[in-house]
């Protein structure tokens, strides 16, 4: 729910309640004052009855049409009462309110009992009446009282919505600073100013961490480059032993894995920084088969059979990305698989599909695309493969997803995140 909303509906059920509340008490008041000016009519009338019949010597009718006055003879003297009561009137064919006073008067040395009744009727529909038009005037107060409050807080929130909206549409990449909003209150020129150095920060440190990357694996290459090189010529040289051969063949191993893994690292790191944006339509069925020749020694050495079912699939994405991504799931799938063993490759509209025969599935699933993950720690494998196709998935918007069926590991790289 949106802060504006969030606001409007607490001050709308805040002024409901006390309209609310405010209602019931208005009527209660209302009614009390009713009901003392019939009980004070009453009373007038009873005084104006008891003068009556001392100056008269006669009982009398009644004073007005929404009165009546009965008289009856009593035995005993009861205590006077005021009461309300529904009585039912023929012309009206329905039960009305009566405020009723009843008191006993003496008359020609015989106990009367007087009953007075004064209407109600006429004071109830006024009640409604008020308490209608009341109403009608709350519901156009409580309108007038939203809408304006709708758009005074839309008016006043309006900077933090520009700064909310900066914030989403922010691109570290884009070297983006984002500028504070010019508003009259304190708290938003804070939050925009506050925005405007954290993100000048950011961006700062994104080109340093940026050029820090780029510069570290670049000098790296160099001493390995060098490394490798002192290597390959010691390995020439006849008169080494077997065991300095071994130690020789080592280093230019392991230089080879880091110069691979300083490579790898780097591509990552471009990447995640967005360095390559020029997208381009490309024909994705052509590229996986030239990549496949690429690898044809590599598939001949372990007497490996290919299963292959290609459609035309046009994809737009950075091309290069495109080849490491075909290279990486290709590569993956040879070094997994047995020595005679059979990889199947499905290339649709939608996806593309390759699987690899295997006795077991991977002991880590859930690890598979992680930096640096490898089944076996002996292995020649960076541990980058798997995380560089799932970086490339998730910069383009795709998806790569994993799954061990029918003893075959399979990968399947979907075009769009909507499988």
């Amino acid at each position: 729910m949106k802060l504006l909303t969030k606001n409007t509906l607490v001050l709308l059920l805040v002024s409901i309640f006390v309209f609310l509340l405010g209602g019931i008490v208005f009527y209660f008041q209302l009614k009390g004052i009713v009901d003392e000016e019939a009980t004070e009519t009453l009373y007038l009338r009873k005084n104006e009855i008891i003068r009556y019949v001392s100056d008269h010597q006669q009982l009398p009718n009644s004073f007005s049409m929404d009165e009546s006055i009965s008289f009856s003879k009593v035995h005993k003297r009861n205590p006077e009462t005021v009461t309300d009561e529904m009585i039912y009137v023929a012309a009206e064919k329905e039960l009305l309110p009566y405020k009723v006073l009843a008191f006993d008067l003496p008359f020609n040395n015989e106990n009367y009992r007087c009953s007075i009744r004064k209407s109600l009727f006429e004071s109830d529909d006024l009640i409604e009446s008020i308490l209608r038009v009341l109403s009608i005037i709350i519901v156009l107060l409580m309108l007038v009282f939203l809408l304006i409050n709708y758009l005074f807080s839309k008016m006043i929130w309006k900077p933090f919505f520009k700064i909310l909206d900066g914030i989403g549409q922010y691109d570290v990449k884009k070297h983006q600073v984002l500028q504070s909003e010019t508003s009259h209150t304190i708290e938003f020129v804070q939050l925009g100013q506050a925005i405007h150095k954290m993100t000048q920060k950011i961006s700062e440190d994104y080109l340093n961490l940026k050029s820090f990357t780029e510069n570290a694996s670049h000098e790296m290459q160099t001493p390995l480059a060098i490394i490798k090189n002192k290597a390959e010529l010691l390995m020439q040289e006849k008169d080494l032993n077997e065991f300095h051969l071994k130690q020789i063949h080592d280093i230019h191993q392991t230089a080879n894995r880091l110069s691979k893994l300083n490579q790898a690292l780097l591509l990552l790191s471009k990447i995640e920084n967005g360095q390559f944006y020029a997208n381009e339509t490309i024909d994705l069925k052509k590229m996986l088969i030239h990549k496949l020749k690429d690898f044809e020694e590599l598939i001949s050495i372990k007497s490996l059979f290919l299963n292959q079912q290609f459609t035309d699939a046009k994809l737009n994405m950075p091309a290069e990305l495109a080849e490491i991504m075909l290279s990486n799931l290709i590569l993956n799938a040879i070094r997994h698989t047995l020595k005679g063993g059979t990889i199947s490759l499905e290339l649709t509209g939608a996806y593309f599909k390759i699987s690899n025969s295997a006795a077991v599935p991977y002991a880590l699933t859930h690890k598979i695309f992680d930096r640096l993950y490898k089944e076996n720690e002996d292995s020649s494998s960076s541990g980058l493969g798997l995380a560089l196709v799932k970086k490339i998935a998730s910069v383009n918007q795709h998806l790569i997803l994993y799954e061990y069926l029918n003893d075959k590991h399979v990968f399947t790289y979907f075009f769009s995140t909507k499988t």
